[in-house]
């Protein structure tokens, strides 16, 4: 699963935070615990953004499953989709972060291919 063995002796208090917020320990992190000093470069950035109280916690989660159907990251999804539905979110709102997110992966996509099609055909 994760190592225990960690150099800096911080890997199983990461894990514990991690796990405290999602409920279980998402492989990623478990991957990143073998290397100490990239998973608590990475856990530190991770909890700046989510210890910040501009947004609430379940926008937070809204903007992640958005961003994690727009990117078609399903590991992602599934996790922040657990996690919203931890603090309440209904199957509407989860919904609607999905087709939001969706949504704005296929504009991009169509904004690049018809600029590249307008200037080819232009």
């Amino acid at each position: 699963m994760y190592n225990d063995q960690d150099s800096n002796g911080n890997v199983k208090e990461i894990l514990r935070k991690i796990e405290g917020y999602f409920g279980f320990v998402p492989k990623i992190f478990e991957v990143l615990s073998e290397n100490p000093e990239a998973l608590e470069a990475y856990f530190d950035k991770m909890e700046c953004i989510m210890v910040d109280d501009a947004l609430d916690p379940l926008t937070k989660e809204f903007v992640s499953i958005g961003a994690a159907s727009g990117l078609g990251s399903a590991h992602c999804l599934r996790t922040h989709l657990e996690v919203a539905r931890q603090l309440g979110a209904t199957d509407a709102q989860l919904l609607l972060s999905i087709l939001i997110g969706a949504s704005i992966a296929e504009t991009t996509a169509l904004s690049q291919c018809l600029r590249v099609y307008d200037d080819f055909t232009s």
